[in-house]
């Protein structure tokens, strides 16, 4: 019999089942009405999440359900907290501690895990540990991770008169890592406790800690993955409730990939656990899970060929290779399964998926930032023969690319690590002499574009072409800072990305760099591209509010220290995501509380008039100002080539979010299709083009302004080309060695607004001056006196070439100003805006004369006040004060 059920809407307008009425309707037969379809459709350039047809705030939150903290003091107490295990350990069970990443020290003494009696069963011990047995008896019941050479910050030792009253307990001394990075250092009991599913335990235990910090607990079945279990009551839910009372009904969190080995059971209870403790917190969520694709250890045992090789040292960890056909076979079946079993029992719930693989999940190639090279596996040297073999055609095609009469497509070696930290030519690899070198880059950012393609395909294809499918990948801003050349991370195939018909958002943090108190908290992609392509970029906003205090995870050094700070901070960060049209999650990234404030999530409150003004009328993010990096330019950078990128391409977001004017983010690519119609155009990377790209870009810029920097044109696809210098920026470019890549203002670029001097303070091969700038068009000079930066008007409009690899913000509004481009200020200031909205965020103490460029009321978008009448009033402002402004 099949009764039907009232079932109650959700703030979109779909029907959704509280968990008991979804119970009721499972029962009885009833189906499942559901948020059938929630995508990503671009309207007139304008990316948004449409929910069965009704576009919605793209704002989330992400937790992730662990363990709570016990604040620890010098004075030392007691603690006793209990907890339901939520699923149970098969006799597996195991305590952990992990201690946070500050360096100090921290006692533990009488540790007891007793199961509460009830539910017609007697309570029992399961772990009763004083230390009183000495070292012996902490290595039969205790273990250390990471064990050996990788702990390079905690020494473990049972202690006489340090633990409670005097007694013996176990100490444990942390301190700095030499190398600044934390493992993920902490102690486990042994893997023996018997935890069953839905019966309570009360755990109690002293500790004392020198300086006072937080002392994570949690109890966990071991496998891959660990599920948890339970421990102190945590933030999880706290903060799903939060944002569920302000409208965030979308919730991001980890879940585990159950992959057993062939012919064992799959075990879909921590996935279950998750999946429900969102719903208990919130019955109207639409839960966008973090799927981890790296492979179990039993895999990566018995497929060793298939796993990742580096030149020297010991790796973090050993993912699989991504171009490995078995890896991608055996994650894609797992991932659909996953996908499947999802959509079977909360599928009404599912907003969407998000895979996650390599370094930290982010589809960069594991290690990256650090010295050793990768790509020396059986699996790797394999895909680069095939890769070969269908770029090339026949060795005869790869002997004369490579000028080597012995090189065959079968037999080709991985450029060797000598070769791949050599810079014969200077910091940008020759195109005749290094071909192997940028064959074998391009290799690696195609091998993890397929790679991502591959596993959306599969989430499209499982899901019914119904939901999210979510990849973080393109950080092309924020890789300019890796000292073995950028193109090691694999990012740089955004383009092959963006043709992807299966992705509907990309994602990554907010920059790890200009993110902090006063910054512009920059894109780490070209995210106007993106939303271009109809795709959403998105902000991880993992913020280190106040409450995350004495956590060193990535960024930390850019924490808000008091309330006020993190509201300023999360509103610059928001408010830029609704004037570029980003999605944004606000992200619990320690798991431990950091937005568990109802004043933080009264900020995203007071944010939905904007978000929603947007979504009535949304407007597509087309600032006057275009940022643009080349691809194929990045991936020929040499090791030591950050000396050019650190500050061309990730430090240079800092003054073009200072000059006054917002700034959009973009792939050469689309400025050469004529995509993007700009002011002022500022080419970053342009330094290896084609003729006809060269005749594209001239023709899309005609009558704009284009700042030409470092070597720009500087290659042909196959060959160096002064000439082809000379074709794209109007300026006979001539190489120079300077003892500094250094400028100077002229006396005619103080009088023009510029006053401090910028660049590289080391030598920088190759350089260039501009051998034909007249003296009135030279506004600075390289230590010799030569032509470093030069303005000129050109038949296609102006041009400024500058050959020092940095940029200014003087010198950018400069070239704003002569390009015509509206200055919202004259000074200093991070300037996001869009429509009607303009976002300030002041970056210095002081008075800000403010030009909306109309006549008209200025309002604060929060308050309705007004604050005087366009087009010009004077705001003073505080280091880090954000206002949002309708005018």
């Amino acid at each position: 019999m099949v009764r039907f059920v009232d079932v109650p809407r959700n703030r979109f307008g779909s029907r959704f089942m509280t968990p008991g009425v979804l119970l009721c309707a499972v029962l009885s037969g009833g189906a499942m009405p559901a948020a059938e379809t929630v995508r990503v459709q671009s309207l007139d350039g304008v990316p948004r999440i449409v929910v069965d047809g009704r576009p919605v705030r793209a704002r989330m939150f992400w937790g992730a359900p662990r363990g709570g903290r016990l604040r620890v003091e010098p004075g030392g107490r007691e603690f006793v907290f209990e907890f339901t295990a939520g699923t149970d350990a098969a006799g597996h069970g195991t305590m952990h501690f992990r201690f946070g990443h500050e360096p100090g020290a921290v006692v533990i003494d009488e540790i007891q895990v007793s199961e509460v009696a009830g539910g017609g069963h007697a309570g029992t011990t399961l772990l009763r540990c004083n230390f009183d047995g000495g070292q012996r008896q902490f290595d039969r019941l205790w273990h250390v991770w990471p064990p050996g050479e990788p702990n390079t910050v905690g020494a473990v030792e049972v202690a006489s008169d340090v633990g409670r009253e005097g007694s013996a307990g176990l100490k444990i001394t942390l301190n700095e890592p030499p190398d600044g990075r934390w493992p993920d250092f902490h102690l486990y009991s042994e893997p023996n406790l018997p935890i069953k599913a839905g019966r309570r335990y009360r755990v109690r235990l002293w500790a004392k800690a020198g300086p006072a910090r937080w002392l994570t607990v949690a109890f966990y079945r071991p496998g891959q993955p660990f599920v948890f279990l339970g421990g102190p009551p945590g933030s999880f839910q706290s903060q799903i409730k939060l944002a569920a009372a302000v409208g965030v009904d979308f919730v991001s969190f980890p879940i585990p990939m159950p992959w057993p080995r062939p012919g064992q059971p799959v075990d879909w209870s921590g996935v279950d656990r998750t999946c429900r403790q969102v719903l208990e917190a919130n019955p109207q969520a639409l839960l966008l899970p973090r799927i981890p694709m790296d492979p179990p250890g039993w895999w990566v045992k018995e497929h060793p060929d298939d796993c990742m090789v580096w030149d020297r040292g010991r790796p973090t960890r050993r993912p699989a290779v991504v171009a490995s056909p078995r890896y991608r076979r055996d994650a894609a079946e797992r991932l659909r399964a996953l996908i499947r079993h999802l959509e079977k029992e909360f599928g009404p719930h599912i907003a969407g998926y998000h895979p996650c693989g390599q370094n930290t999940g982010e589809w960069f190639y594991q290690d990256t930032w650090r010295a050793p090279l990768n790509g020396y596996s059986t699996a790797s040297r394999a895909a680069w023969r095939r890769w070969l073999k269908e770029r090339y055609g026949s060795d005869a095609a790869l002997q004369a690319a490579w000028r080597d009469s012995t090189a065959t497509c079968e037999t080709a070696e991985v450029p060797s690590p000598e070769s791949r930290l050599a810079a014969p030519s200077g910091l940008l690899r020759d195109p005749a002499t290094e071909r192997p070198l940028i064959d074998f880059a391009e290799f690696q950012q195609q091998m993890m574009a397929e790679c991502v393609c591959h596993f959306a395909r599969v989430v499209r294809e499982a899901s019914g072409g119904r939901k999210l499918v979510v990849f973080f990948y393109g950080y092309v801003f924020e890789f300019g800072a890796i000292r073995n050349g950028a193109a090691v991370s694999g990012h740089y195939a955004l383009r092959r990305v963006l043709e992807s018909p299966d992705i509907d958002i990309l994602c990554s943090p907010i920059s790890y760099f200009d993110r902090g108190l006063g910054g512009s908290a920059p894109a780490m992609t070209a995210a106007e591209s993106v939303a271009l392509a109809g795709k959403m970029w998105l902000y991880e906003d993992d913020t280190r509010t106040h409450i995350a205090s004495g956590q060193r995870f990535p960024g930390w050094r850019d924490a808000a220290k008091t309330p006020t700070e993190t509201i300023n901070m999360l509103l610059r960060n928001t408010g830029q995501c609704a004037v570029r049209n980003f999605g944004t999650w606000w992200m619990d990234l320690g798991a431990s509380g950091w937005f568990d404030d109802p004043a933080l999530w009264k900020q995203m409150e007071r944010l939905k008039p904007l978000d929603e003004a947007l979504l009535r009328q949304p407007q597509a993010f087309r600032p006057e100002v275009a940022a643009v990096i080349d691809e194929r330019s990045m991936i020929r950078v040499a090791a030591g080539g950050d000396a050019i990128t650190r500050p061309l391409v990730y430090e240079v977001r800092r003054p073009l979010g200072r000059m006054g004017a917002p700034y959009g983010q973009y792939l050469l690519d689309d400025v050469a299709a004529s995509r993007v119609r700009a002011k002022m155009y500022v080419f970053l990377t342009a330094w290896c083009l084609s003729p006809e790209q060269r005749r594209q870009l001239l023709d899309a810029t005609a009558g704009s302004l284009s700042v030409w920097c470092y070597a720009s044109g500087y290659q042909d696809p196959d060959r160096v080309s002064i000439e082809a210098m000379r074709e794209l920026t109007g300026f006979r470019l001539q190489p120079t060695e300077q003892p500094q890549a250094w400028a100077e203002p002229t006396d005619v670029g103080r009088r023009l607004g510029l006053t401090a001097g910028f660049g590289v303070k080391r030598p920088i091969r190759p350089l260039f001056f501009a051998a034909d700038a007249r003296p009135d068009e030279v506004l600075a000079t390289y230590p010799d006196g030569k032509p470093a930066v030069a303005l000129r008007r050109t038949d296609g409009g102006w041009s400024l070439f500058v050959g020092p690899p940095a940029l200014t913000s003087e010198l950018l509004r400069l070239a704003a100003r002569r390009a015509d481009v509206h200055l919202f200020t004259d000074t200093d200031c991070n300037v996001y805006a869009n429509g009607p909205f303009l976002v300030l965020h002041a970056s210095h103490d002081g008075p800000i004369q403010l030009n909306t460029g109309r006549s008209g009321p200025v309002r604060d978008v929060f308050t309705g006040k007004t604050l005087g009448d366009g087009p010009k009033l004077k705001l003073t402002l505080k280091k880090g004060e954000t206002r949002i402004l309708q005018y």
